[in-house]
C-alpha cells in the first residue's frame, strides 16, 4: 500500500503555514500556492498557478537558477531558513528580500518541493534604522557638538593610523595646530554665541581649503588641529603656506577681528606618541604667540632643519635663519 500523500490531501497543510507557500513540481511549475503567496507575489490576481518558478527570480538571476533547480533536484535536501537572504519577484515586476525554506516532498503524483517564502522587507527596514541610528551614534563619539568637525579622539584615533603607516610604509603626514588670537574679547564684547558662529564658520573653512583625505579637529576652545596625510617635506612647504594663507584670508575679510597663531609639524620619523606629535605642533604654535601673534612656524621633519617661517603675506619678514633648531 502506497503510504505517499497525494497533492490533494498535503495541499490543504500549505495554508496553515504562516508564511507564503507554493508547491513547485520538478519541472519549475508552480502546482500551488497558499493565499498568502497569492497577496504577497501576485498583486494584479493572475494567479500563480501553473506558472514558471522562475518567474519570480529576479531577471539578473535567471540564467542560473535551471542549473541550481537541477542541482537541488539531483540531490534533494531540506534548506533551512536563515542560511541566505534572497530577492524574490512579484508578478507586478517589483523586487523584496526574502529568506526561502526549501523542503523536498514525496507525493504520490511524484517528486515536488515545498518553498516557503518569508518577506524580510520589515526586518531589513529595522536593521537599517539600526544601522544608520548606530552610524550617527558613531559619528556623534567622534565628532564636536558645535563646529561638527573631528573631535581630540577622532583625531587621536586617526594619528595611531598615521603614525602606525609611517611606521610600516615610511609615509609621512603633517600637523597644523591652530590657535584664535583675541578670541576671549570677542566672546567678553559679543557674547558666546557670536563666538560660536566664528567657531563654525572656521570649522567649515577648514574643511574646505584641506583636501578630503586631510581631517580637521578642534581640540579646544578656539584651537584647531589638522593632519594632513602624505605630506613629506616638499609636500608640506608648499601646503602649509597655503593652507595659512587661506586662513588669514578668511578671517581678514571676516566680520570679526580675530587672527590665528599656526604651528606646522611634519613627522618624516615616527613620533614617540600621540601626544608627542601634537605638542611639538602645538609648541610651535606658542613660540608664534609670544613672537606676537598671528604668524606660522613650522618645522619640516629633518632634525637639522630650522623652524621656519610659512607665513608668505607681503611686507613680513620671516628666514630660517631668525629662529633656533627644533628641540
Amino acid at each position: 500500500m502506497d503510504k505517499k500523500l497525494t497533492l490533494q490531501a498535503y495541499g490543504p497543510l500549505i495554508e496553515s503555514i504562516p508564511d507564503p507557500a507554493l508547491i513547485v513540481d520538478r519541472d519549475g511549475a508552480i502546482v500551488q500556492a497558499s493565499p498568502i503567496a497569492e497577496l504577497l507575489l501576485d498583486p494584479n490576481g493572475t494567479g500563480l498557478a501553473g506558472r514558471s518558478v522562475h518567474e519570480l527570480v529576479p531577471k539578473h538571476r535567471r540564467d542560473g537558477h535551471a542549473e541550481r533547480m537541477e542541482g537541488f533536484w539531483n540531490k534533494p535536501m531540506r534548506r533551512r531558513m536563515g542560511e541566505r537572504d534572497f530577492s524574490v519577484r512579484r508578478l507586478d515586476d517589483s523586487l523584496f528580500p526574502a529568506d526561502i525554506m526549501l523542503a523536498p516532498l514525496a507525493l504520490q503524483e511524484g517528486p515536488m518541493v515545498l518553498c516557503v517564502i518569508r518577506d524580510l522587507t520589515e526586518q531589513k527596514a529595522q536593521e537599517n534604522k539600526l544601522k544608520a541610528a548606530l552610524e550617527r551614534e558613531r559619528r556623534l563619539a567622534l565628532s564636536d557638538p558645535l563646529v561638527g568637525v573631528a573631535n581630540s579622539r577622532h583625531l587621536h584615533l586617526a594619528m595611531e593610523h598615521e603614525i602606525e603607516q609611517l611606521r610600516r610604509h615610511g609615509r609621512a603626514f603633517t600637523l597644523i595646530y591652530l590657535d584664535l588670537d583675541e578670541f576671549k574679547p570677542l566672546n567678553d564684547q559679543f557674547g558666546h554665541a557670536e563666538g560660536d558662529r566664528a567657531l563654525i564658520a572656521l570649522g567649515e573653512e577648514l574643511q574646505r581649503i584641506v583636501r578630503k583625505t586631510d581631517l580637521v579637529a578642534r581640540v579646544g576652545g578656539d584651537e584647531f588641529v589638522v593632519m594632513m596625510i602624505e605630506t613629506p617635506r616638499a609636500v608640506a612647504r608648499k601646503r602649509v603656506p597655503e593652507f595659512h594663507a587661506a586662513v588669514s584670508r578668511f578671517l581678514s575679510d571676516s566680520p570679526w577681528a580675530i587672527t590665528a597663531s599656526v604651528g606646522a609639524a611634519v613627522f618624516n620619523a615616527p613620533p614617540e606618541s600621540v601626544q608627542n606629535a601634537i605638542s611639538r605642533a602645538d609648541s610651535l604654535m606658542l613660540r608664534v604667540k609670544r613672537q606676537g601673534r598671528d604668524g606660522c612656524l613650522a618645522h619640516y621633519g629633518d632634525p637639522d632643519t630650522r623652524i621656519e617661517s610659512c607665513d608668505l603675506r607681503p611686507g613680513l619678514v620671516g628666514s630660517a635663519d631668525e629662529f633656533t633648531t627644533i628641540p
